[in-house]
């Protein structure tokens, strides 16, 4: 407890009496409260959040704020449910509001980022997703959608002509935020509030002694380089600015597309293996490294994105995977599956 600073303290023991608090209502009500106290109580137990920097708490509730909105056909921004995953971002914006309340940090531009993205998707009217589908009067499902400039999706369309960029690709500091990432590398932060509590300054991870800075231990799992492939998997009106793209192209029938794709990656790479799959989007203080694919995980501020993604990796993980370089394929016309839309 000597770790925590004077106002956390306090805070600590106010989560405390909230706990209580809560209990007696439940209590007076049949044993109920709403779904939103129980995540408050179950946070109050566990405030894993509580010795993060102000910054890290606002790049957060940037990044939960970034997932709960959407653009309507009507171009009209719209809340999303909140409801995949066992309702996950509505848990998390709980949390954030617990943490941003006794901090007093809720203000004008403390969703940072995310309040730039929304804006430039109407920095020329109408959202460039918006026109794009205006003619859609039903979505496809099972479908696959790849944004890009016009010329690059008719080729796609006409040859079946794809570029396969590497995974440390991505990770260059031109890209925007919506597509800069870095693809080698998933960082976890483990909870660490009850370790603090009892006067420790180290976790025991793995077999290793990791010290605790903010209440976390800081984790980081690096993968060899990797050639991947991604598209989203529902119509996104978001996706056109994201993605600075004027056309995109309709995968309809998915396995089809996704079967002549590895026959051709495997090819050109008969020693390395195909894998498939959508994105898993993790939240590194409540994920832990459990999956050996990680090639799937991406940090859950690009959820809104529903990618899914074809990669090809050496069998042999870490090896023949070092600087690698982007290539074009053709595995010839796809017009019998795809169809393209253009801005």
């Amino acid at each position: 407890m000597d770790l925590l600073k004077d106002r956390q303290k306090s805070t600590y023991e106010w989560f405390k009496k909230r706990i209580f608090e809560l209990k007696k209502e439940a209590q007076s009500s049949g044993g109920r409260i709403v779904r939103e106290d129980i995540w408050r109580c179950e946070y109050y137990r566990n405030p894993y959040l509580l010795l993060e920097e102000d910054e890290t708490i606002q790049e957060r509730l940037a990044d939960v704020f970034t997932n709960s909105l959407d653009i309507g056909a009507n171009g009209k921004i719209s809340v999303t449910p909140m409801i995949d995953n066992d309702a996950r971002f509505g848990r998390l914006l709980i949390e954030l509001i617990e943490e941003t309340n006794w901090r007093g940090i809720l203000k004008e531009g403390s969703i940072g980022y995310a309040s730039e993205q929304l804006n430039a998707y109407y920095s020329n009217g109408m959202p460039l997703g918006v026109k794009m589908f205006d003619k859609l009067t039903i979505e496809p499902e099972n479908c696959l959608l790849k944004f890009s400039k016009k010329q690059y999706v008719e080729d796609m369309l006409k040859y079946g002509r794809f570029r396969i960029s590497p995974a440390s690709y991505y990770s260059k500091g031109s890209h925007i935020k919506a597509i800069k990432d870095l693809e080698t590398v998933r960082s976890y932060r483990l909870k660490a509030i009850s370790e603090i509590l009892k006067g420790e300054s180290h976790f025991e991870f793995q077999g290793l002694r990791n010290p605790i800075i903010n209440g976390v231990v800081p984790i980081e799992f690096v993968m060899g380089d990797y050639y991947m492939f991604c598209t989203c998997n529902e119509v996104s009106r978001r996706m056109p600015t994201d993605f600075e793209s004027d056309a995109v192209l309709i995968i309809k029938d998915k396995v089809e597309f996704i079967n002549r794709l590895k026959d051709e990656l495997l090819i050109s790479f008969p020693d390395w293996e195909f894998l498939e799959s959508d994105v898993y989007y993790y939240d590194p203080y409540n994920d832990t490294i459990k999956d050996k694919d990680q090639e799937f995980y991406k940090h859950f501020s690009y959820a809104y994105q529903k990618e899914h993604r074809c990669i090809i990796r050496p069998k042999v993980k870490n090896s023949a995977a070092v600087n690698l370089d982007a290539f074009s394929i053709e595995i010839g016309s796809i017009s019998d599956i795809a169809e393209v839309i253009i801005v």
